[in-house]
């Protein structure tokens, strides 16, 4: 019986730990945003760099499917149009953004490197 409730307690350990709030960055990339959460995380998907036509920051991050994900806190060393990076982030998402047709797709860099 120990041996279960044990278990039990690591797995609501697990649920809890789950990171779900948004960086002070990406707030400030869509401030006229509300109720915005996190939607799914992306770990090294291959982009290419465009600087031009992002929404608050100037840059989108163009997916091998030709998506265009925005760019939000895009480290400076990877400003550069036409440079092939793979980032891990996450995409945003509302109530109201639901109902949109955005392009950019809200997108939060946490990390970067040349590919």
């Amino acid at each position: 019986m120990k041996h279960f409730i044990l278990a039990g307690v690591c797995m609501l350990s697990l649920l809890n730990c789950k990171e779900d709030k948004i960086s002070p960055a990406a707030l400030e990339c869509y401030y006229g945003f509300e109720g915005l959460t996190r939607g799914d995380y992306v770990v090294g998907a291959p982009v290419t760099v465009q600087l031009s036509g992002g929404l608050a920051v100037g840059s989108q991050l163009i997916a091998s499917n030709g998506v265009a994900w925005g760019g939000c806190n895009l480290p400076k060393q990877f400003m550069q149009s036409g440079l092939a990076v793979y980032v891990t982030g996450y995409f945003l998402t509302s109530k109201t953004l639901e109902t949109m047709n955005l392009t950019p797709v809200p997108f939060v860099v946490t990390s970067a490197k040349p590919r």
